[in-house]
Order: structure tokens, then C-alpha cells, then sequence
């Protein structure tokens, strides 16, 4: 054998060695996480609570929802744990009063940073009773950027971010997103 073959054999012989003995780079590196389908009917049904408890005035319900830490950031008003959740929600709760204006669902893709944490971006749409001597349809449009905190083996909203037309610049939160 020539001494360039064996320096080739000699070569392949060592890196095969070590392909064997590193540590393949999906073991180096965590693999990603992608949700289950629990996680997703959780954040899911998170949505739908929201939109819910907010449309029947259950102020309780709503703060239920968002972490004890919890914020809801508008674009003039910034609201920051549960008791200045239920403030901005109010504590007139009825069943039914969702017929007066409404939230339409909305879940846009959800993206998990790791098992116990995902941000979301998401539409929002708001309209009002329409019929026979209503001025009904629709009253806000806009989006939602949350950030999702898994607390006790329950999807909450740690940080929502309403952002919908205005005229004004939007204000600081005490907690940024």
C-alpha cells in the first residue's frame, strides 16, 4: 500500500472513531418543543375563556386567565395583576350580555419557546349587536401579542398587548413585553 493510501485509510480510521465517540449534534442540542395536543386545546380553550369572561363582564373569570402577575397592555392603558385585571373587566357579571358586543376567537400560530413558555400573534375583532334598529357590526379590529406561561400545569396569559388603530402614540407599561 502507498503511503498516500495509508495516510487516507489511517485518516477515515480516525474520523470514523470519532463520529463514533462525539456526541451527535442532536444530542448536543436540546431538541425543540413543539406543543402536544393537550398544550393546544389548553391554549385553545384559554382563548375561548378569555373572550367569554370579558364579553359577560365576569372580571374574575378574565383576571382567571392571565397569570397572578398577569398584564394587559392596550395601547392608552396598561393593566397589571389580578386585581387590576377585574378592575378593567368590572365585576357586573351576565350570562347573556356577550349579545351586546362580542369578541370574535381568534388563535393565531403558536409558537413554544420551550415546554412551559410560547408567544402567540393573533387577530381581534369586536362587533356589536346588529338587527333591526341596531347600528351593529364591527367596532374594534386589531391584534394581540401574548406571551404564554405554563403555571401549574395550566396555559395562562402572562403578558397580552392589544394593539388597534389610534390617533396616539401607544404609552409605556411599568412591564414591557
Amino acid at each position: 500500500m502507498s503511503k498516500l493510501a495509508h495516510l487516507i485509510m489511517t485518516g477515515l480510521a480516525m474520523a470514523w472513531g470519532l463520529a463514533l465517540t462525539a456526541p451527535s449534534a442532536a444530542k448536543r442540542t436540546a431538541a425543540a418543543y413543539v406543543g402536544t395536543p393537550d398544550d393546544f386545546m389548553q391554549i385553545s380553550q384559554l382563548f375561548s375563556q378569555y373572550n367569554y369572561t370579558i364579553d359577560n363582564g365576569d372580571g374574575e373569570g378574565w383576571a382567571d386567565v392571565f397569570t397572578e402577575d398577569g398584564v394587559f397592555r392596550d395601547p392608552s392603558w396598561c393593566a397589571i395583576g389580578r386585581n387590576a385585571l377585574i378592575k378593567v373587566v368590572g365585576t357586573d357579571k351576565r350570562v347573556g350580555k356577550d349579545r351586546d358586543h362580542f369578541h370574535m376567537p381568534s388563535l393565531g400560530p403558536i409558537v413554544y419557546l420551550n415546554k412551559n413558555n410560547a408567544t402567540i400573534h393573533s387577530t381581534v375583532i369586536v362587533v356589536r349587536e346588529a338587527g333591526f334598529g341596531k347600528n351593529g357590526g364591527v367596532w374594534v379590529t386589531g391584534s394581540y401579542d401574548d406571551r404564554l406561561t405554563r403555571v401549574n400545569g395550566k396555559w395562562r396569559f402572562a403578558y397580552r398587548w392589544v394593539h388597534r388603530p389610534s390617533e396616539k402614540p401607544s404609552i409605556a407599561c411599568a412591564r414591557e413585553y
